[in-house]
């Protein structure tokens, strides 16, 4: 079974940001404890006597400690190693930027896409004899119900694309990120994706873009919503434009 390990960023209700963001990694069943053991190690060799959750936001804002009193190339030097955990790992990445003024309801439709996205992934993997199922584990919110009644639908009624999504074993399931290192890389996943899209820093994903869903040159995992997509430049709107014919 695939395990797909969700975290936002952004805020979906407020003004203050133009886009939400849903981040994932979804990891095959057996790599988890090794994934864990891996970012359990940066843990261990920066804060040897401290239970430390990593957020990738708190480490960069450094707002509160232990972040506050880090130096900064220490700080830099954790998340790039956290990066560097993702590149390295047999992990598929999943990341929805999402223009909060193209629709109503962000976190609907950033989750919507994102099933849809794993889905297609996984129809992939089938088509070539892998017939794993997915299980999505999210971060502790307040969605909890929506999207647990969202999935459902999908998988009986379908989607806006016209198909149900059929490789899920489950509706969601919701934990809590201090408890799991992987939901603290889907928060690194979701956060490197809003700074690309909200603030045009693309330093982290430019580290993790290559574990994005990838068939054939066009990146299915990384999703841009928006008006603009025509003439936009980022990597996952380019990537599904037809090439032009001079």
């Amino acid at each position: 079974m695939h395990l797909l390990y969700v975290d936002e960023s952004g805020n979906p209700d407020g003004t203050e940001d133009k886009y939400f963001v849903l981040g994932g990694v979804a990891v095959f069943e057996r790599e988890v404890y090794w994934i864990n053991e891996q970012v359990n190690g940066i843990a261990g060799k920066y804060f040897p006597d401290t239970q430390i959750e990593f957020h990738t936001q708190a480490i960069a804002s450094h707002r509160e400690e232990p972040w506050h009193s880090c130096p900064t190339e220490q700080r830099n030097q954790i998340i790039d190693e956290l990066c560097n955990t993702i590149s390295s790992r047999h992990v598929t990445l999943f990341g929805i930027a999402l223009e909060k003024a193209t629709v109503s309801d962000p976190i609907a439709r950033a989750f919507e896409e994102i099933c849809n996205r794993c889905d297609l992934f996984l129809r992939r993997l089938h088509s070539r004899g892998d017939t794993q199922r997915a299980l999505i584990i999210f971060d502790e919110s307040r969605y909890e119900n929506s999207l647990q009644t969202l999935l459902a639908e999908y998988r009986s009624l379908g989607t806006r694309y016209g198909s149900t999504v059929k490789n899920f074993a489950d509706v969601p399931f919701f934990a809590n990120s201090k408890a799991t290192r992987l939901l603290q890389l889907a928060d690194l996943v979701a956060y490197a994706v809003f700074r690309r899209y909200e603030r045009g820093d693309t330093r982290l994903l430019d580290k993790i873009i290559c574990k994005f869903d990838t068939e054939d040159g066009v990146i299915h995992g990384l999703v841009h919503l928006t008006r603009s997509g025509g003439t936009c430049t980022c990597p996952a709107c380019l990537t599904r434009r037809p090439p032009r014919i001079f």
